[in-house]
């Protein structure tokens, strides 16, 4: 059974730091786990399956050669986490992480860190934060190693273990120290008789308990104050900027979610007439269920308004036409620019056919052009003339198309290419290509794909 200490996820500073909301939307996937010495958490090129926050434990970073030997280049306890390259964009481990004194360590699912980072909140700026912290002691790591003495490098990684711990003991052997730091074993047996004799620790095999810090912090070089200030720097800083509040969907946790809410807002019963109560606490339950999976839909439709509201002036205003057609070639969904270039008013769509605005010795080519697209044989420009209407005389466009995913509509770029058909002012090579691309970006990209994300959303729920 685990000590009462080690069942507190917030023994991490990392966690600690986190606003209400956030380590609340985190608690239900941390997952407690009791680690030994010397055992390996990541190996190098290993996937990212979880991130641990360290609380009782520590954690080395290690280095190997290939001639088998071997360095630590950092340590993680409760300041921090391991799992840095999901924080920095990566997937796979690039160092191996040992246990370097044994505890309990809460891990996280890396889909779920990689949600949270995503966010943007607190937990992101949070393992920012510990990334440069973190590289700073790698960085002291390297000049100490190079410039120090052995005894101060003993004191730095003496008192860097003991910041991690809540004892003055450090279960550790001699020869551990002497792989950690990458020097011979009797360099940290004179090393480690010299404070002995000065008074500042204690020493029996596996064990080394600091009897005088403040001893051992005078003997130590400046790396350690490096190291400590720049971690004390990371809670101290001001709290990032709160994001609008987004409960993350994830049905394997909703039933607990449901639970806690229900002990939340009402006393478990008491009593006889156990079946009954059982019942009647199952729909509760499921109530509450039911409520939580509506305010994440309620979320989601609120995020695709926003998205429409957001593009529709682009949409509506751009300077070419965009045009949503339906088997037949009806008109669904037209723009102010393509209802002006067919001369057709926009609550008239549905009504209205694409073709009936096409020359007629251009209809072969453009029916043609229309069933590829739909049926998904071909994706290429066509040119066509458009009759003349009230407002203009025959237009000479230029249509590209794509049909959406169920193969019932075609979505279509038009742009006026009348001057450079008859000869005028001709822009520069290309330019046309580009101006339609960019447009049509807006309309497949930047339009209908966030729109579709947001509506695969409230299909999940």
């Amino acid at each position: 059974m685990s000590s009462p200490a080690a069942d507190d996820p917030r023994q991490n500073r990392v966690l600690a730091a986190l606003p209400e909301d956030d380590y609340s939307r985190l608690a239900n996937d941390l997952g407690l786990v009791k680690l030994t010495v010397g055992q390996t958490i990541f190996k190098p090129c290993d996937k990212l399956s979880y991130v641990y926050f360290p609380t009782t434990c520590i954690f080395s970073l290690i280095a190997n050669t290939d001639n088998g030997s071997s360095a630590e280049l950092a340590m993680i306890g409760k300041d921090g986490l391991s799992g840095i390259p999901l924080v920095l964009g990566g997937g796979t481990s690039i160092y191996k992480v040992v246990v370097q004194s044994a505890g309990h360590a809460y891990r996280l699912p890396s889909e779920v860190m990689r949600w949270e980072l995503d966010q943007g909140g607190a937990l992101r700026s949070l393992s920012l934060c510990f990334a440069q912290a973190l590289m700073t002691q790698m960085a002291q790591s390297v000049v100490c190693n190079r410039h120090h003495a052995v005894e101060q490098q003993l004191c730095r990684w003496l008192l860097l273990s003991l910041d991690q711990l809540a004892g003055n003991q450090i279960d550790v052997t001699q020869e551990m120290i002497a792989n950690m730091l990458g020097v011979r074993r009797e360099a940290i047996t004179e090393a480690a008789g010299k404070l002995h004799a000065a008074g500042l620790i204690e020493y029996r095999r596996g064990h080394i308990t600091v009897t005088d810090r403040p001893g051992l912090e005078a003997r130590v070089c400046e790396c350690y104050h490096v190291v400590k200030a720049e971690y004390e720097r990371l809670f101290h800083l001001s709290a990032p900027i709160p994001l609008q509040h987004r409960p993350r969907h994830n049905p394997a946790t909703l039933r607990q979610r449901a639970e806690e809410r229900l002990k939340q807002s009402q006393p478990a019963p008491q009593g006889s007439q156990w079946d009954m109560e059982r019942l009647l606490h199952e729909l509760q339950v499921h109530q509450i269920e039911l409520e939580m999976r509506n305010e994440e839909l309620l979320l989601a439709y609120e995020e695709a308004d926003t998205l429409r509201e957001k593009y529709a002036d682009i949409y509506d205003f751009a300077p070419v036409g965009y045009f949503t057609l339906d088997a037949l070639g009806a008109i669904l969904q037209v723009n102010l620019a393509g209802a002006i270039l067919l001369g057709i008013k926009r609550s008239q769509m549905g009504r209205s056919r694409f073709c009936a605005a096409v020359k007629p010795e251009c209809l072969p080519a453009f029916n043609a052009f229309l069933d590829a697209a739909l049926t998904g044989q071909a994706h290429n420009k066509c040119e066509i003339t458009l009759v003349a209407t009230s407002q203009r005389p025959e237009a000479r466009v230029r249509i590209e198309a794509v049909v959406d995913e169920n193969g019932r509509e075609c979505r279509m770029v038009v742009m006026d290419i009348t001057d450079i058909a008859n000869g005028g002012v001709r822009p520069i090579p290309g330019r046309v290509d580009e101006q339609c691309d960019r447009h049509k970006k807006i309309l497949f990209r930047d339009i209908a794909e966030p729109l579709r994300s947001a509506a695969g959303a409230q299909r999940d729920m």
